[in-house]
Formats: structure tokens, C-alpha cells, sequence
């Protein structure tokens, strides 16, 4: 979520009625900047971003904490809470053994994709002998399955609920527990059900009910907002960044009645190269004078009517008896002849995805703008609300916020 979509995400929310552009809920809590590098490379990948965020040190990408004799010594922040009486918790819409929630659990510069490795450090204890979390909300049940020969023993072993239904918030009760919201990996906002498409929200709305009353230290991430920058797909990243910007409403507005929080929102990366706005097409004669006067911009009304993801879309085509009215269906764009034979071909002849065909379409026409399908070494923001967050403004590194944090949880 580097800067480009916070920006994208203002345009798209804006209402179209006057030539004043709103302030969305990232706006009013700006506080500087991060750098993001990693150990080994100028743009980092989640696991070493996460890593830092989490423990204040820098690790080599594909890593999730610490190699060799530092693995084990190094504490996170989430460690750090549990130590000194907070309840601790983790939400996110990938995996929960993903690179970015694993980080602030797991430790010793285990492999990212070993998630089944990783699910095992979730069951190390404390000193005490207790767990090191209260509340786990997200996908890949199959790991935790994996990495246990009988999960459900191992979770009762350790006086912890599971409940398989994790969009079932309401059922959630009392700790610890751990709530599955796929067996595997999530689906993408905009291809959930209406009910669960808010999905970021509803899981920090419950969990800051349950924890009410409590100190405690909870990381939310909305992890797929990274995963429609890889495939380029604009309609997806905004209707993740909707549901993102909807969990900080919430959280922002939990600190308004509890001045003793602290909440502080960042990126790991910034993913895609993302780049709104182009050159107006001035031979164009479909266009009004008003719109070639404007020379440049960027059509987040094009982005607003995506109904799917382009994965979605594209499975769509390739089943449909009519490519045309399907696509229209889906993104509310006619196809011109030249669109419409580059799908054909693809679903005849498979020589290129439909996926990638689609984005193209839907890019192209909303003039929005990728420079990769990986991440990117830009400098991403820092937001800040509440308790103590004067001490996050400015330019930092990653490992500073952690650092900052540290320094707040032993006080």
C-alpha cells in the first residue's frame, strides 16, 4: 500500500458532484514516511518487511526473523506484549501463517513459504508455558493440519477454541482462539459474498469487542491489497484498499473513546509500481471537448463499476456464450473490435491469459499504470492516531517503528 494507492483510493471514493476532492480516513492520520529495504536488497519482500516491523531488525528477503545464533534471542513485539500482561492477537486475509502475520510470531529465519514449519513456532510457549497469542483470525487451516499429526488434539492440549467458520464472528467467544476463514488461501474482496466482502473490518470491529477492557496488542493486516498490485488488477486493489480504509474507521474511531490507545497503520512494501493518470487521447472524437481540455487523468469511475476480480472475470469469459455482454456484465465497458479479438484468440488459442487481457482492457481504458508485477523499493507512509503519536511522525526506517513500539510497550 505505497502512496499511490492511498491517492488512487481518494480519487475513487470521491464523489463526482463538485471539483472538490474529499479526505478519506488515511488523510487525517498522516505522519511521515518509512523505508522499507531489506538485509540483502533495496526493495524488500513481505517476510523481511514484516520481520522488521516486528522485531526492529533488518533480515534477508524470502525470511521470516533471524537466521543462526540471533533466531531465538530476538524478541517481537508481539512477545514483548504477552510479557507485559497484554493480550496479544493477529488478523489477516491471507494465510494467518503468512509472511507478514508469521513475523510477529514465528522466529528463526525460517523459509516464508514453509508455512506448515511456521504454524509450528505458533505453538511455542512462554517461559510460563502459556501461548504467546489470545485471538488468531485468518486463512490456512490446511498448515496448522500439516504441521500437527492431530491439530485438534494439539489445539486442546492447549485449552484453544477453533472455530472453522471465521467469517462467523459473532459465535467467537472468549479466549484463546483461533478462527479459520478458509482452509487455504482467502478469495479477493471483490469475489467474496456482499456480507463478507468487508471482511478487515468485521475481523477488527469483533476483535476490538473482545478485547475491550483489556490492554492488548492486535495486528491487523489487509494482506491482499499486495496480491491485486501483483497481477495488476486496479478494480481489485481498490475494493481491498475499501475494506482496509473501513478496519481503520473502526480502529480510529475505538481510540476516540479510548484515549489510551495507540494506533499506528503502515505498509510492508509497496507492490505493482502503481500509476494513476495519462495523456488524454485528443484524436479520440468519442471524446467531449470538456474531456480532451483536460490533457491528463486518471477515470476512477472506469474502476468503480469492476464487479470481480480480472482471475474471475476471465473464468467467466472463457465459459460464456457471449464474450461481449459478458464482459460488459462484469466491468460495464464495450469492447471495441480490437479488444473483443484479442479475448477470442486467447481463449482459442491460449497463447496469452484472458486474466491478462482483461487488465490490460480495464488499464488502459481508466489510464491507470504498472511498472511490475513485483514490489517496488518506494518509500511508503506512516499513519499515526492516538496515544503517543507524535513520536511517529516524520522519516523513518521500518525497524524505527518498532523500535518506537517497543519503547511504548515497556513503559
Amino acid at each position: 500500500m505505497g502512496p499511490a494507492y492511498t491517492t488512487a483510493y481518494r480519487y475513487y471514493k470521491d464523489s463526482d458532484t463538485t471539483n472538490k476532492i474529499g479526505k478519506t480516513v488515511f488523510n487525517t492520520m498522516l505522519a511521515g514516511m518509512n523505508s522499507t529495504y531489506s538485509h540483502n536488497s533495496i526493495i524488500t519482500d513481505s517476510a523481511a518487511a514484516a520481520t522488521a516491523l516486528a522485531s526492529g531488525y533488518k533480515t534477508d528477503n524470502g525470511l521470516i526473523g533471524l537466521k543462526k545464533d540471533h533466531g531465538q534471542k530476538i524478541q517481537t513485539l508481539l512477545e514483548i506484549a504477552k510479557r507485559n500482561g497484554y493480550m496479544t492477537g493477529l488478523a489477516a486475509t491471507s494465510t494467518i501463517t503468512h509472511a507478514t502475520p508469521a513475523a510477529f510470531i514465528a522466529k528463526g529465519g525460517h523459509p516464508r513459504n514453509k508455512e506448515a514449519e511456521i504454524a509450528k513456532d505458533f505453538f511455542k510457549t512462554t517461559p510460563e508455558g502459556k501461548l504467546k497469542f489470545d485471538l488468531l483470525i485468518g486463512g490456512g487451516e490446511k498448515y496448522f493440519a500439516e504441521a500437527f499429526k492431530d491439530f485438534n488434539q494439539t489445539a486442546q492440549e492447549y485449552g484453544l477454541t477453533i472455530y472453522r467458520n471465521g467469517y462467523d464472528l459473532e459465535n467467537i467467544k472468549g479466549f484463546p482462539f483461533m478462527a479459520f476463514t478458509s482452509y487455504d488461501y482467502p478469495p479477493f474482496a471483490i469475489d467474496e459474498t456482499e456480507e463478507n466482502r468487508y471482511r478487515v473490518a468485521r475481523m477488527t470491529e469483533r476483535s476490538l469487542e473482545l478485547l475491550e477492557g483489556k490492554p492488548f496488542f492486535l495486528m491487523v493486516e489487509g494482506s491482499q491489497i499486495d496480491w491485486c498490485g501483483h497481477i495488476n488488477d486496479i478494480g481489485c486493489a481498490m475494493a481491498e484498499m475499501d475494506d482496509f480504509a473501513k478496519a481503520v474507521e473502526i480502529a480510529k474511531t475505538y481510540v476516540d473513546t479510548h484515549p489510551d490507545i495507540l494506533l499506528i497503520v503502515t505498509a510492508d512494501h509497496s507492490t505493482g509500481g502503481l500509476a494513476i493518470g495519462d495523456k488524454v487521447d485528443k484524436k479520440d472524437k468519442s471524446l467531449s471537448e470538456a474531456e480532451r481540455a483536460k490533457t491528463y487523468t486518471w477515470y476512477p469511475e472506469i474502476v468503480a463499476k469492476i464487479k470481480a476480480s480480472s482471475y474471475a472475470i476471465a473464468k467467466a469469459l472463457r465459459e460464456s456464450q457471449d464474450v461481449n455482454a459478458t464482459f460488459k456484465a462484469y466491468t460495464s465497458i464495450t469492447l471495441n473490435e480490437n479488444e473483443y479479438r484479442q479475448i477470442t484468440q486467447a481463449i482459442v488459442k491460449k497463447d496469452k491469459k484472458v486474466r491478462v487481457i482483461v487488465n490490460e482492457i480495464i488499464n488502459r481504458r481508466s489510464h491507470t499504470g504498472w511498472s511490475t508485477q513485483g514490489h517496488t523499493a518506494i518509500d511508503v507512509q506512516t499513519f499515526s492516531y492516538g496515544k503517543e503519536s507524535r513520536k511517529f511522525r516524520g522519516f523513518m526506517d521500518n525497524t524505527d517503528i518498532a523500535k518506537k513500539l517497543f519503547d511504548i510497550l515497556s513503559e
